[in-house]
């Protein structure tokens, strides 16, 4: 028996009908690291190594624990000798997520069913590879082929956006790809960063800045610009929840001090921080944008390999727990001072799911839905999205949750949708076969169109994105 089948993940009759129910919803994906040139230069990729190892630290960092020289994971040996050395691994990926997600992979954009331990590893890199040639696995189709609406890429507040902007213009390409807000950078300031912060905005807005207010006009230039752009969200990420309290007057004087070269008290830094996103939640407001919220990894932890390979390589670790009472002062400083726009918060820690959840619930009304995220990145298990979606609806409407996200610079990875969709249905079904949710086939499948891509464009509000009957 293969192990991706139709009854993959779904163990009774009820859980059976209702994916088969929602299996055809198409994808809002609005959060991914997709590269928009990529979709807009539509190239065949040329080896299976280059699409499916290139950017992924999740496999990097399996392929280290299983003691592989970092050569075949970023370094320079040959693409077939990269995809031997991961395709070996796999097998023993079981229980760990990459186990099941390779396999969809592989199923559903390549036709190989097969155990990869019982297929020859060259025959299979030349298979991958000639499909790959194909019209069908250029990157605008394999967005097709995944059933994909919308892609809300993430990109720095200075970046023109003109691969947006063209594929905006290509009328043969009805897939929405959105650019995303993410001004990390710029918010998470200090003295060895303000100078180029300052930097790339002035090229970008070709404005001279010279002081704070210069710096906090600028920023709101550039959101205008990525409204204009299409863009409906703004994301950003920290370690630790910052904070408020810090006054206009101490502001401007923190932020000469930071040009000036002085090093802040990290405690300072967070308020600078939250005075900054404070601002930046304003114009978020204003547009009508939802504001995402990635809360608490560590990131970048091995020093060594920073250097030696850069970020992004897979040496993130999940944070300690958040804390509530900070979350909830800010969520409460927005409120107050009426700049509290739609909030999603993914946080890292999954301890942290109930409190932010329950967090959310003080502060979302009819004016700001404020809600906890998708299981993200180290919670983006079978396990954990089961956790996850009993916290969510414990303390909240499951049938509100926004549902699933890619969070990838892989284009296969939309089978990841698939696999929250199964676990979700799973989930539900059982609950039904048990007799603690009523058999109302109909309602539920409302509902879960709903998680899977309504609610999503209901929240974000692009225009001419129809939902889903």
């Amino acid at each position: 028996m293969v192990l991706i089948n139709n009854d993959f993940l779904l163990t009774n009759q009820k859980s059976k009908q209702l994916y088969d129910s929602i299996k055809e919803v198409p994808i809002y994906d609005f959060h991914c690291h997709l590269s928009p040139k990529e979709i807009y230069e539509n190239k065949n990729f040329e080896t299976i190594t280059q699409l499916w190892l290139r950017h992924d630290h999740y496999k990097w960092r399996l392929m280290r624990v299983n003691g592989i020289d970092e050569s075949l994971i970023t370094g320079n040996a040959n693409d077939f000798d990269k995809f031997k050395a991961f395709i070996e691994m796999l097998p023993k990926t079981i229980m760990n997520p990459m186990y099941h997600w390779c396999y969809i992979e592989l199923a559903r954009y390549f036709d190989h069913y097969k155990a990869v331990q019982h297929t020859e590893t060259l025959q299979l890199y030349n298979d991958l590879n000639a499909q790959l040639q194909k019209e069908s696995h250029k990157p605008r189709n394999l967005l097709k082929k995944s059933n994909v609406k919308v892609v809300c890429t993430t990109d720095d507040p200075c970046d023109d956006l003109v691969y947006h902007q063209r594929l905006a213009e290509d009328t043969s390409f009805d897939i929405e790809i959105r650019p995303t807000f993410r001004p990390d950078y710029y918010i998470n300031l200090n003295h060895d960063t303000i100078h180029q912060a300052i930097h790339r905005l002035e090229e970008a807005t070709a404005a001279d800045i010279h002081s704070f207010d210069d710096y906090i006009e600028a920023l709101g230039e550039r959101v205008r610009y990525f409204h204009q752009h299409g863009a409906r969200s703004a994301d950003q990420s920290f370690s630790e929840v910052v904070l408020t309290g810090l006054e206009k007057e101490d502001v401007q004087a923190y932020f000469q001090q930071l040009k000036d070269g002085a090093s802040l008290d990290p405690y300072i830094l967070r308020q600078l921080s939250g005075y900054l996103l404070t601002t930046l939640a304003k114009s978020y407001k204003h547009y009508g944008w939802v504001m995402q919220l990635h809360l608490g990894p560590l990131r970048n932890n091995n020093s060594i390999q920073h250097q030696a390979i850069g970020k992004d390589a897979g040496f993130d670790s999940i944070g300690d727990p958040l804390s509530a009472r900070d979350l909830n002062l800010f969520l409460d400083h927005l409120n107050s001072h009426h700049v509290l726009p739609d909030t999603i918060i993914y946080p890292h820690n999954a301890n942290d799911h109930l409190m932010v959840q329950a967090t959310a619930g003080n502060f979302t009304s009819k004016e700001a839905k404020v809600q906890l995220g998708a299981a993200w990145w180290y919670n983006d298990t079978k396990d954990g999205m089961i956790q996850h979606l009993i916290d969510y609806a414990n303390v909240g409407l499951l049938s509100e949750f926004v549902g699933m996200l890619t969070d990838s610079r892989s284009l296969l990875s939309y089978s990841r949708h698939e696999y929250f969709r199964r676990i979700l249905c799973q989930l539900v079904g059982d609950l039904v076969e048990k007799g603690e949710i009523e058999d109302d086939v109909e309602l539920l499948t409302d509902i879960l169109k709903d998680i899977c891509f309504n609610n999503a464009t209901r929240l974000f509000r692009i225009e001419n994105m129809k939902e889903v009957k």
